[in-house]
């Protein structure tokens, strides 16, 4: 019995990885893909040369209109790590074409940015500019007042995604998508210490967003109030006490930063509410 997969090509795989600098193409993760294995003769890949529409039929996004040609062409491939790849087909409704095609385009002008910039700033003087930049992304409420302050939990929600994004690409956008400013994404950090307090800080708000998602499936908080005195009720204290606390934590990671780098820090704005 044959292959009924459309499967990209080696070259194919070999093009989608180069031109995003073997980086995910989420705009949320943007992992290196590749880099030494302890065998001197070989690497460790834990890239993925994805189909946007699926390469078989009952496969995630598969288009039937396509042609064979098309679902194996470059145009229907994106290059994720391991566990985006796996992230996309889980929700196709959340993960649409259209969605993917924005990704791939992000990622492949982000990548050329990084090939075309260059600079003879000393490495702190550039590091401090790119802090400058990162804390420009958390001077907004979403990361300094109170989660009952919130008026609605889902602009609170893009806020989280537009600052792991432009962390991750340096590319900070207005909610309508339009850039704002540009920089470099956190793996540009020379300085290996504020890198890695910075790859912290995207892993607490990945985790802050995983914990909205649920605590909305799980209807953990309402509503009350109207117009601008609209305000949130949570039925779990120990998940709003878990908001503040993470999002305060991540403040004082950046604000860390910041002394180092002499800028000004940000704090968390607490109030006080009764139960």
């Amino acid at each position: 019995m044959g292959n009924s997969r459309d499967d990209f090509t080696s070259a194919t795989k070999e093009l989608l990885a180069n031109r995003v600098g073997r980086r995910c193409s989420n705009p949320a993760c943007r992992k290196l893909t590749c880099g030494a294995n302890t065998n001197p003769e070989k690497i460790t890949n834990i890239g993925v040369a994805a189909h946007i529409c699926a390469a078989a039929q009952g496969g995630p996004r598969y288009d039937a209109s396509m042609t064979p040609e098309e679902r194996k062409s470059f145009e229907n491939g994106i290059w994720l790590c391991q566990s985006c790849s796996k992230l996309i087909d889980t929700d196709i409704t959340r993960y649409p074409k259209e969605l993917l095609q924005s990704w791939k385009q992000l990622a492949e002008q982000t990548a050329i940015l990084e090939v075309e910039t260059t600079s003879s700033t000393p490495a702190f003087e550039k590091d401090k500019e790119l802090v400058q930049f990162y804390l420009e992304c958390f001077d907004r409420p979403a990361f300094q007042d109170d989660i009952y302050q919130e008026g609605r939990m889902e602009d609170f929600d893009k806020a989280i995604e537009d600052t792991l994004i432009a962390l991750n690409t340096g590319v900070l956008r207005t909610r309508d998508g339009s850039i704002l400013k540009q920089a470099d994404g956190k793996s540009s950090v020379q300085n290996s210490l504020w890198r890695e307090k910075l790859y912290t800080i995207t892993d607490m708000l990945t985790a802050i967003r995983r914990r909205l998602k649920i605590a909305k499936k799980e209807n953990a908080y309402s509503t009350y109030g109207t117009g601008e005195d609209v305000a949130y009720c949570f039925y779990d204290r120990e998940l709003a006490e878990w908001l503040n606390s993470t999002r305060e934590e991540i403040l004082k990671i950046l604000s860390s930063i910041c002394k180092e780098a002499g800028l000004r820090e940000l704090h968390f704005r607490k109030h006080r509410y009764r139960w």
